[in-house]
């Protein structure tokens, strides 16, 4: 073919220059990286179980966002790791979403105005950006832009929380160089909330033995429909627990790296997952419900008393490692015994609990320097103070 016979193709609109890319860019890493960081607050003091499940996952779409805009600003000639602060009109709506008092208050803001703002202003972007020279900008913000709108309608389970634009356009808001905003840390945790129908006690559900959670020839597999009703019962309340630890990680220490938080990020959106399928399981196949039975929160709170690198050491390097055992432990006894789908279950659980043991290897590492053998030391120090269960006798 005669190259001149080759279809004309549709001219070059040119779009935003790369310095405005840059500033619509910046300003979509703010509010992205302020809903992962608040949202990783609030998820614990959440009650409804779904908006748990919904939160965990929107954190982890959110801190992968954040990561895919921190590089493409780094591609369009923005070296730093943070690229300015946010003028004040953004600033108004960060700081709303940061002193919100109350877990409503804080969805009603971020779902009902950063997200439905954040998802305006990239709708504008695709409108105006060239498709072939900005290709990169276009696939990024094609699935971001999806995303955030499937959040908004997933959170939104009443009619209380109205889609609201508070700016014409997000991403044209100026941008402070050579200024930082800090992340604002919510206070400590009392507990975490649960739904209100669900009984919380000190003790939790007394059908729950030790011998559950030991492991060796003493270890216990729950067998019967009885048992195994409390025992999935008490895993889901177990892996909410551990979602809201992760996120709570997170939150309290926005000073680690970025990937420390795409980690936990992770990790949270892997136990509410986990969270999620024991709650089907008991539903379709046990005959029972979420808050037929009591929780406890005996062993979060020992857990949450620590430092972050006693969490690690304790969650990650102890409490996860160990369960590798008993879930492939619980898969062989339930296989054998023809409970191929709960067996499934454990299957995936311990297929999950790997990398969630390597978060605990890579940070703590990280926060003792890079000296991997003072990690593993730490963790075997702390392990000399649990009991057979695992649990800290006397938290720190």
């Amino acid at each position: 073919m005669d190259p001149h016979d080759r279809p004309i193709p549709t001219p070059l609109t040119g779009g935003y220059d790369v310095d405005e890319n840059a500033i619509r860019f910046s300003n979509y890493f703010h509010v992205l990286r302020e809903l992962v960081h608040m949202s990783s607050g609030w998820l614990a003091l959440v009650p409804r179980f779904e908006d748990k499940l919904r939160l965990g996952e929107h954190i982890h779409d959110d801190a992968r966002a954040v990561s895919k805009v921190r590089r493409r600003l780094y591609e369009l000639r923005h070296p730093s790791d943070y690229p300015g602060a946010p003028a004040a009109g953004l600033t108004e709506l960060l700081d709303r979403m940061e002193t919100a008092r109350t877990p409503q208050e804080y969805l009603d803001i971020a779902y009902g105005e950063a997200k439905p703002a954040l998802a305006h202003a990239m709708r504008i972007h695709l409108e105006h950006l060239d498709t072939v020279i900005d290709e990169p900008t276009l696939l990024i913000l094609r699935q971001v832009v999806d995303r955030q709108e499937r959040h908004r309608l997933e959170i939104a389970h009443d009619e209380t929380l109205a889609e609201h634009h508070p700016f014409s356009d997000l991403g044209a808001l100026d941008i402070i160089l050579r200024e930082e905003r800090p992340l604002g840390v919510l206070p400590q945790l009392d507990e975490p909330a649960r739904d209100p129908f669900v009984d919380v006690t000190p003790d939790g559900d007394p059908y729950l033995t030790d011998d559950l959670y030991v492991n060796g020839d003493e270890n216990h597999v729950p067998l019967e429909p009885e048992e195994q009703r409390h025992f999935f019962h008490g895993l889901m309340d177990a892996e909410l627990c551990a979602a809201e630890l992760m996120a709570r990680n997170s939150h309290e220490h926005p000073e680690m790296p970025w990937d420390f938080h795409v980690d936990m990020a992770r990790q949270c959106w892997d136990e509410v997952r986990h969270a999620h399928v024991h709650d089907i399981l008991m539903r379709t196949e046990l005959g029972c419900a979420w808050g037929d039975y009591p929780v406890g929160f005996g062993y979060f709170k020992s857990i949450y008393a620590f430092d972050l690198l006693g969490r690690l050491a304790l969650f990650n390097g102890t409490s996860e490692q160990k369960a590798m055992w008993r879930h492939s432990h619980r898969r062989k006894v339930l296989q054998a015994r023809g409970q191929e789908i709960v067996a499934r279950v454990f299957d995936y659980l311990l297929a999950d609990e790997v990398p969630h043991v390597h978060n605990g290897t890579r940070w703590g590492t990280y926060l003792l320097g890079g000296d991997e053998r003072a990690y593993r030391a730490r963790v075997g120090e702390l392990r000399e103070g649990l009991d057979r269960t695992g649990k800290p006798v006397a938290s720190q």
